[in-house]
This record gives structure tokens, C-alpha cells and sequence, in this order.
């Protein structure tokens, strides 16, 4: 079965709420395998929101819509509903008595508006609002289904759960099955690099293989359809296995795992002190561990110069941007904090040497870890927003695997 999500609402398409509404219902489809291949947002307008629903019963078997049912002038859903189906409005008597009772609790009448609501599609399923004064409704013709619901997403979540989905699982009868998603995270190997790697697994039907990139990382989905969970399963794992062959350390965690996160487990397995330096990142690293682990023994430093680099760790000169500037800064934090781990980041600040700016910026990072110290380069510097954030990630990566390093130098598991 091909299902749609259209979202209504004017303040959706300004962006002044998030539309929550279609990311849960998303979801909702997928764990009943129903196949979702639109989604749309459209304002409160009765021509358009009745043109984008007659396209999409021309496309899919089923529409979920969310908004547009309460009293007021720009709550079209209703008549929109009615446009696309060729089925006129007809007040329901047994949604007037709902108002009617629920008005009556509060000691008050309902409004002329309020009746607004107490009309349906003809013949439309009603599906009833314990929690809210907009009843849902279905709506089908010959070319499908029209299933409206509030756009409030306690109601809406409500409704869908204990209504909506019974009736689409009864619609799409044997064919009902579940989609299961695994989703691999992984840093430090860029997109074109990912795919150059694994671009031959992402031709398949079932399960299918995708990538979604961020600042920094990306996310390898793998979904899979079948009868149950566990026979989806049994479809994604040998696709993993091969995805975890071809990328290796570059793969840092799974589902809802996230890189701060794995990076504070390895950080509190080992059980030591952490002293951590930042410039150019402005702290955000410290910051993400110390929020995945709240009991990590971290010191967090944040100089916005080198100059201050000088004076926080009582240098008697600015550290130099240099692979040995930045190992003996990291071996002079670890003494000034009496830390096991030191980790410095030393870096141009300016802004016009962001990532994507035509000036070079450059930063060296440093880790001191037993009798050793690790430095990196990176031709990025600048302290911009994405710069930051993608330094951030970088410098989260390279702690992670310092940490593994030493692991299995040591036989952990």
C-alpha cells in the first residue's frame, strides 16, 4: 500500500513550528511496512490543499493529513476534503452531542465556529476525539482514502495509535508487514569516499542502502522489509557485515548512538582524567562529553588565543602552530592538571579562514596518553559555526581513536 503525508498549515511553511507531525507518522508507517513516498506541506488554503490532495489519491492508495480540523476560518481541511472527493458536508448529529457534552463540563456554550466542526464528508468514517473537540474522519472514494486527523500531536499521536493504524493494517490485509532500519554512523571518511566503497550494495531492492550526510560524519541506513522484525533482521545483517568490512574504525556507532557519546564510554572504560584544551572549537567538544557523561572526570579549558593558551598553562611563551608546539602544549596542560589524558586544539580563530572561506586557515591537535603524544594537522581554522562544529566532529573522531588504539595495545575488548 502507497501511503502520503500531507501536513497543513501557513505556520508550518513560515517556519514557526517544527513539523514534528510527519516525522512520528513516518515512522508509524514504516513499522506497519506501508510504503511512504510523499511527504508535503501545504498552507491554509482551501484550492491548494484540495489540488495537492486530488494529485495524491491519483498517486497513492492513502493520504494521512494533520491540521486544518478546529473552528476557526483558516481550518479549510474539512471543505478541502470535500472538494477533492466529490462527497459534500453533513453535520453529524453524534459529533454534536460530543461538543455539546464537552462545553457542558466547562460550563459553557459552544459558538457558532465550534459547529463548524460537527460537519463531515458524506459517508466519512468518524473517528472519534477523546481528548480534543476536533473528531478525525476518513474519507474514501474510488481512488482511496482521505484520513484526516488534528494537527495538536498529542491528539493526532492518540488517534493514530488506537484508530488509524487497526484500520490501515485492515485495509493492507496479508500485504501488512514491518520496514526495520539500522543506521551505521561514521566519521572521518566523507561521502564519496563511503560510496566509492559500498556504492555496489546501494542498487539493492531489499533491503535497501542509503547515505545521509552531516557536518563532519554520515549516516548509512540499511532498511529492510518483511513479515516480522526478526525476519527484517535476518535481511540487514549480512548487509552490515559487509558494510562494517568495507569501513571499518571509520564506523563509530549505531541507531542512536552518537559520537560524543561512544567517545565518553571509551573515556569512563578506562577510568582516568581527561584534561582538555580548546581555542578555534570554543569548548564545544569538553562540552559534548561532559553532556553524553555528566561524571567524567574532565577539566575543560578554553582560551580564545594563544596568548591566553600561554597564560592559562603559565607558559613562558604563545605555543607555536606546529606539530612540536602543539605536543609540548599538550605535555604542559597534562602536568599543569595532573591528568592522565591531555588533548589540546590549537588553531587559527579568524573568521574569514572558515572551512569553506578561499583563506587557509590550519589547526594541529595534540594528545598526550601514557608515555606518548599524538598530533594531527588539519588545514581547516576559522571559528565560524559550521568550522567549529566540523572541528568539533574532527577532534571527537580523534580521541576516539587514540582511545581504541590504546585499548587494544592493551588487550581490552
Amino acid at each position: 500500500m502507497k501511503v502520503e503525508i500531507v501536513t497543513t498549515g501557513t505556520e508550518l511553511l513560515l517556519g514557526e513550528i517544527v513539523d514534528t507531525n510527519a516525522v512520528f507518522l513516518a515512522k508509524q508507517l514504516r513499522q506497519i511496512g506501508a510504503n511512504l513516498y510523499y511527504k508535503t506541506t501545504v498552507g491554509d488554503n482551501r484550492q491548494r490543499l484540495a489540488d495537492m490532495l486530488r494529485l495524491g489519491l491519483s498517486r497513492s492508495d492513502v493520504i494521512l493529513v494533520t491540521g486544518g480540523l478546529g473552528p476557526t476560518v483558516d481550518d479549510i481541511t474539512r471543505e478541502a476534503v470535500a472538494d477533492a472527493t466529490g462527497l459534500p458536508l453533513e453535520q453529524r448529529p453524534e459529533i454534536v452531542d460530543h461538543l455539546q457534552a464537552i462545553f457542558a463540563r466547562w460550563q459553557r456554550h459552544p459558538t457558532a465556529n465550534n459547529m463548524r466542526q460537527t460537519f463531515l464528508p458524506r459517508g466519512a468514517i468518524m473517528l472519534p476525539n477523546p481528548i480534543g473537540t476536533a473528531p478525525g474522519f476518513i474519507a474514501e472514494n474510488t481512488n482511496g482514502a482521505i484520513i484526516c486527523m488534528p494537527g495538536v500531536p498529542s491528539e493526532m499521536k492518540q488517534m493514530m495509535a488506537e484508530q488509524v493504524i487497526p484500520y490501515l493494517r485492515q485495509r493492507m490485509g496479508h500485504s501488512s508487514g514491518v520496514i526495520v532500519s539500522r543506521l551505521l554512523h561514521t566519521v572521518g571518511l566523507g561521502e564519496s569516499a563511503i560510496d566509492d566503497r559500498i556504492g555496489h550494495l546501494m542498487t539493492g531492492a531489499n533491503p535497501t542502502v542509503g547515505l545521509a550526510a552531516h557536518v563532519g560524519s554520515a549516516d548509512v541506513r540499511i532498511a529492510a522489509r518483511a513479515a516480522t522484525p526478526a525476519e527484517a533482521a535476518a535481511l540487514i545483517a549480512p548487509v552490515e557485515t559487509e558494510i562494517r568490512r568495507r569501513l571499518g574504525v571509520g564506523i563509530y556507532g549505531v541507531d542512536d548512538e552518537d559520537l560524543a557519546g561512544v567517545t565518553a564510554a571509551l573515556l569512563r572504560h578506562r577510568g582516568e582524567h581527561l584534561a582538555i584544551l580548546e581555542t578555534n572549537t570554543r569548548g564545544q567538544m569538553a562540552q559534548a562529553l561532559q553532556e553524553a557523561d555528566s561524571e567524567l572526570a574532565i577539566t575543560a579549558l578554553y582560551a580564545p588565543s594563544d596568548v591566553e593558551v600561554a597564560r592559562l598553562l603559565q607558559m613562558t611563551t604563545p605555543p607555536a602552530l606546529t606539530a612540536s608546539g602543539a605536543a609540548a602544549t599538550a605535555r604542559r596542560l597534562q602536568e599543569h592538571t595532573q591528568a592522565a589524558l591531555a588533548l589540546v586544539v590549537l588553531g587559527t580563530s579568524a573568521e574569514s579562514q572558515g572551512f569553506w572561506s578561499n583563506e587557509q586557515g590550519q589547526t594541529w591537535l595534540a594528545l598526550a596518553a601514557d608515555d606518548t603524544v599524538t598530533t594531527r594537522h588539519v588545514s581547516v581554522g576559522g571559528s565560524d559555526d559550521f568550522t567549529t562544529q566540523w572541528l568539533s566532529v574532527y577532534g571527537l573522531n580523534f580521541l576516539r581513536l587514540r582511545l581504541l588504539k590504546v585499548a587494544r595495545r592493551q588487550g581490552d575488548k
